[in-house]
Formats: structure tokens, sequence, C-alpha cells
């Protein structure tokens, strides 16, 4: 492995520098390439008589910097060696002469934790589609120059140091420069016509996002500084999924475009309005911990999920427009006899703790005739944050049933993990005209929210989920 560019001139003790490690490596390649560079007059620094301690030697450390290049081969036995690994961040502080490697496709240089800089010479590497540069917390410069048209994949994710970034390639697809100090994506950027995903997450100095190209299908934000969210965003048409979690500075989201199906906006703790109407190709909407969401914004989240996708946002009672409702988990329906394609569910959640990471809830369905019949499956919660406060979740089942059948139908509802306990439950049915009403006609028919909905002094106690999830491919036999 060379560590130092050919067209260095400094003056050098060693020509190679080699790193043998393992008794088996040792023993059968060492003692050949060393005669061999003898042979040939090729000067080599032995590490024969260095004592093997805890960290590397500092005069294992000077003889690094005296040699031209490194050599180094691992043993199985010993790649895990921590003297191993610490030669290896040694001598890669810098990355090598890569002028001449014009075939390469891929590099990686992930948790090089000393390099400072990817060098011009990588400049030349016109066949590279992927670069891997992801946990270097030293890096700091980029060259600008770097204009590769093979590239497609950057991943600088975890390069803490890392404050700009310039277009490394117009043909880029993919982009993650998430967990760095960069504030703002160049302008060029917008050049970049075949990026579809672009990630930021945690990136407390980005405050900004411009330039972005219609491209993009995905963009994930969670947990960076943004304030504002442009109105050009509507003008994504292809983006699908919009991830601003722990945007805690962000107060309001804009028009949204037609294409978006999943919007994550939780723990947007100052998130006060959303844009009305919200479009009909949403399916999972997640305001969890947006208490100071203003009514206008949560009855267009509300009515958006009644009618099409998931929700998730504070609440602790279930809306009025549920006609069949109860206390604790189990909830019995009469059908009307009329013809029915599913039933729209309200579940009142209250946990036993503070809940994080993934939380499941199971449904059960009984069918009261002559022979018992039950079937059964789960809701995912899914991974979430932390939760504050009440929270809605609302499920779509879709089943059907032939007219005249008035058997009696019994939901009962429960949490997987034990940490959740049901204490209110609600549906709605479906009937075919509610499933064919057009986005238009939905103006009037907003599901109230009242303000003892939304308030309650105890952090903990109650919470309520909203979710709606609308899939036929876990039901198709789910008949009655």
């Amino acid at each position: 492995m060379a560590s130092f560019s050919s067209l260095d001139l400094r003056n050098y003790n060693y020509n190679v520098f080699s790193s043998f490690h393992g008794p088996d490596v040792r023993k059968t390649l060492l003692s050949h390439i060393r005669e061999q560079f003898n042979r040939n007059g090729i000067t080599m620094f032995d590490d024969e008589k260095i004592v093997r301690s805890a960290t590397i030697a500092p005069s294992l450390t000077e003889a690094i910097k005296e040699s031209r290049i490194a050599i180094v081969i691992l043993s199985k036995k010993y790649a895990s060696s921590s003297w191993c690994l610490d030669e290896l961040v040694e001598i890669l502080k810098e990355v090598p002469d890569l002028s001449n490697a014009t075939n390469l496709e891929k590099l990686y240089l992930s948790s090089c934790k000393s390099l400072v800089e990817i060098p011009s010479s990588c400049s030349h590497l016109h066949k590279l589609t992927k670069l891997w540069v992801n946990g270097c917390i030293n890096l700091r410069i980029i060259p600008a120059d770097m204009n590769l048209a093979s590239l497609e994949s950057v991943f600088l994710n975890g390069c803490l140091r890392l404050r700009n970034i310039p277009v490394m390639s117009t043909n880029i697809k993919q982009l993650d420069i998430s967990n760095t100090v960069v504030e703002a994506m160049p302008p060029s950027i917008r050049l970049c016509s075949n990026l579809v995903r672009l990630d930021l997450h945690r990136n407390r100095k980005f405050k900004r996002l411009t330039h972005l190209p219609p491209s993009i299908t995905e963009l994930n934000l969670s947990n960076t500084g943004i304030e504002r969210i442009p109105d050009s965003i509507k003008d994504l048409h292809g983006l699908h999924t919009l991830t601003l979690f722990g945007c805690r500075r962000l107060t309001s989201l804009p028009e949204i475009p037609d294409s978006l199906t999943s919007l994550d906006a939780g723990d947007c703790e100052s998130l006060e309005t959303v844009f009305c109407p919200l479009n009909t190709s949403i399916t999972h909407l997640d305001f969890t911990n947006c208490f100071k969401l203003g009514q206008h914004a949560r009855r267009a989240i509300i009515q958006q999920a009644f009618f099409q996708g998931t929700a998730v946002l504070p609440g602790r009672q279930v809306p009025a427009e549920f006609d069949h409702r109860a206390r604790g988990n189990t909830l019995t329906i009469h059908p009307d006899g009329n013809p029915c394609t599913g039933f729209v569910f309200c579940i009142v959640i209250s946990p036993k703790q503070i809940t994080t990471g993934l939380s499941f809830l199971s449904w059960r369905r009984i069918i009261a005739q002559d022979y018992g019949c039950a079937v059964q499956g789960n809701f995912d919660v899914g991974k979430v944050s932390e939760f504050r406060k009440e929270h809605f979740f609302i499920s779509h089942l879709l089943i059907f049933y032939t007219p005249g059948d008035r058997r009696e139908i019994v939901y009962e509802f429960s949490s997987i993990s034990n940490d959740l306990d049901v204490i209110e439950c609600g549906a709605k049915i479906l009937k075919e005209e509610s499933m064919e009403m057009s986005y238009e006609s939905r103006s009037d028919q907003v599901i109230e929210v009242s303000q003892d909905n939304t308030e309650h002094n105890d952090p903990i106690s109650c919470w309520s989920w909203l979710f709606f999830c609308f899939g036929l491919s876990n039901f198709r036999n789910a008949t009655i």
C-alpha cells in the first residue's frame, strides 16, 4: 500500500516501511521479500527489534513518516490487533497518488481517522462509481475540481469537520453528507439532474435548503438546524419521501408536491402550521410530539389520514366521527346489514412507561356465530421517539361482507411488547360511497378536534396515536 505521492520530493531514510503482522506471515513472506529488496538495493525498515505494547512506539511512527511507501500484509489471526490498526491509521494520514489507477471503480476510505484531505489525484478516476469516506472524522478538504463522469454514490457521513462540499459529479445519484458540519448545498447541485437521494440528517449546522434539482425522490433533513422549508419544494415533482424528524426550529410546512407519499415531522416541537389541504398521495404522516400544531393544521392532517394513508399527531380522545366506541381494549360492532368495505379504527393508548424504539399493537377479530371464528394481525407502530403526551392512533382495516349480514363483530387490541395499555377505541364503518369520495369533496368533512383533545397536564399518563393503514395485501383473506 503506497502511502505518499510519487511526486513527493522529500528525502526518505527508507524506501519501504513493511508491516507484516502474524508469525505465519513473518516467517514465510517477510524473509523472502527482505532478501529480494536487499538484492535490488531497496532499503526497508526492520521492526524486529521494536517491543510490542498496547500502543505503537514513537520510533515506529517516525519510521512510517521516513518511508517512501508502506506495504501492509495481515495474517487472518492478527487482523484485529490494536497495534496493527494503529499502524494503519498512521500510514493512512495521506492517500497514495491514484493518478495511474484509472480503472478504479470503487474507493473505500471509511474510518481513516487521520485523513485530512482527499488528494487531487482522485480527479483522474473517471471510472469511479462509488466513494466511501464515511467516518473520516478529521476530513476537511475535498478538491473543487473533482468532476467524475461515472461517480454515482458518495458517502461522507460522519466526517465531523467537513464544512464545504463541491459537486464531485453532475451524474451523482446518491449523496450522504449526514453528521457533518456542512451549512449549505453548493449552487451547482442543481445541475445534478440524476440526484435522487440526499441525506443530511444529524447536521445541526445546516439551516438553509436551496438549489435542489427536481430529480430528488428521497430527502432526509432529520435533526438538522433548518428553520424553513422553501416554497420551491412543491416543484420537486418526483419527491416521495421527506424526513424532517427532530427539526426543532421548523415552524411551518409549505405546500408539498403531489408525489409525496411519506412525511415524517416527528419531534418538530416548534411546528405550528401546515399547508392546507394536504395532497391525496400521502400514505404516511408522522407528527409525533408536535404539540404546537394549530387547529387548522391538525384538521388537515386528520382529514387526510381519515381517507388515506397513515398519520400520527397529538390527541387524547376518539373523535366524534367514530360512531362505534368503547372504553378499554375491546370494541363490539353491530353491522347494519348494508354492504361494507372496511373500518377506520381509532385506538387511544396509554404507555406503561416512556416508550422508545419499536412498539407493536396486535388486533384480534371475533365473529359471533354458531361456531367461533377469529382472525388476528398486527399493527406496526414502528420506531418512535420518546413519547411525551397523548397521541391518536387510527388504523384502516379492509373487510367485505354481503348485504343482510348482521353478525356481531368484536375487535380486541393489545400490545405485543406489553408496554402499552389500550384505554379507549373507536371505529367507523366504511361504505362503498365513502371509499369513492373525491378529494375535492373533503372540505366539508373535516374531523373536529376540541381543545380538550389536545391539552393535558399529565405528560405521560395517557397517550393515543393516530395511524391509518390502507393495505390490501395484509388483509386479502380477512373476509367475513
